[in-house]
């Protein structure tokens, strides 16, 4: 077994511990792969990554810190996994790019932020593109700047390609619990069943159209909702990825979201998969931005918009066998969502050093 140091892993060592010593620095993780790893590193060899994290050093400028955490995790093996990149102002657009490449996760970068108005920046990227904001993202962000103490306000506006988003958060003795606001829903178009039966390998009856409609919804970035009749139904989809990201074009959405209000979750409200637009990777294990904008669904459709404030579980990750909850906030007046937001917890798996692949230059 690896001695447990104290001292942070690289990359390659984490690689090794999971894959075995003749495990190339070059082979990337899986997204199942480092699930496992999480789960297995948390249990013992790495604890010492998740109880006490390292302070902020200075590093040799070809060294870039780097922070694997879990979203969102509602049991063993569960939650998304992101790797939070520290100090990344240092990096250019394609070195950012080629490390969430590497991973094969969403990645987060932490910058000092160019607005006045915020307290931090990141970007996120996957495999095969930026995205504006992602959700998980930005609490395993948070989590990591807060026991970083690289931020300590305990109401902080974040700096993304998609505006400012305001952040808060609490202490207890599971550690930060995160909440993201989303802005207000945007309601779009209404996308036809066969359509969307044809792209996730189902019979139009199994789309619980007699509860609501197939619709794109969005509080930071579209996704298509599809209500599915049980969870048996979702758990069993196996998409045409080309006829989904087809779909996803022509609806201007970043992905497909179907859910079920009739899960066997006891801990939840809603059960839901998604599946990105050519992220680099098929599915998620938990998705904020998509969950907010589920709620925000079942407010309008499901509670008429009362007025007030709503809270729903969202189970995710399941199939995958990665099990995560997410908890959205909507609050409604006047016939209409006013306000969105999701909530929860990012564990911190593993604390490592990534060296920046840059070309030599000629003597």
């Amino acid at each position: 077994m690896w001695p447990c140091t104290g001292r942070s892993l690289s990359i390659c060592e984490m690689k090794q511990l999971y894959l075995g010593p003749r495990s190339s620095s070059k082979m990337r993780l899986s997204r199942r792969a480092f699930l496992h790893l999480a789960a297995w590193a948390s249990t013992g060899v790495m604890s010492t990554a998740i109880t006490k994290i390292r302070p902020v050093q200075e590093m040799r400028s070809d060294q870039t810190e780097v922070v694997h955490t879990r979203v969102f995790a509602a049991g063993r093996n569960g939650g998304n996994p992101c790797p939070v990149v520290l100090s990344a102002d240092r990096l250019t657009d394609s070195e950012m790019q080629n490390l969430a490449r590497r991973f094969g996760l969403d990645t987060v970068f932490i910058l000092k932020p160019q607005s006045e108005a915020a307290d931090i920046r990141l970007r996120y990227f996957v495999p095969d593109h930026e995205m504006g904001i992602s959700g998980h993202a930005t609490i395993a962000a948070i989590t990591v700047a807060l026991a970083k103490k690289i931020v300590r306000s305990d109401h902080l506006k974040i700096e993304t390609a998609s505006g400012l988003f305001e952040v808060t958060w609490l202490q207890n003795k599971d550690g930060y619990l995160v909440t993201l606001g989303q802005n207000p829903p945007v309601f779009g178009s209404k996308a036809s069943p066969d359509q969307v039966a044809h792209a996730l390998n189902i019979a139009v009856d199994e789309i619980a159209l007699e509860e609501s409609p197939i619709q794109a919804v969005s509080v930071s970035r579209a996704k298509l909702i599809v209500p599915l009749k049980d969870w048996r139904t979702l758990n069993r989809l196996a998409p045409d990825f080309d006829a989904l990201w087809r779909l996803c074009d022509g609806l201007q959405v970043s992905g497909l979201y179907p859910f079920t209000r009739h899960t066997n979750k006891e801990n939840a409200d809603a059960e839901a998969r998604q599946f990105p637009l050519r992220a680099g990777f098929l599915e998620d294990a938990a998705t904020g931005v998509a969950a907010a904008a589920l709620g925000a669904y079942l407010a309008t459709y499901d509670l008429k918009c009362q007025p007030g404030r709503h809270e729903f579980r969202i189970a995710q990750g399941y199939a995958m066998g990665a099990p995560s909850v997410i908890e959205t906030i909507v609050e409604c007046a006047s016939g209409s969502v006013t306000k969105t937001a999701i909530r929860g917890r990012a564990q911190l798996v593993a604390d490592a050093d990534w060296q920046a692949e840059r070309p030599k230059k000629k003597s």
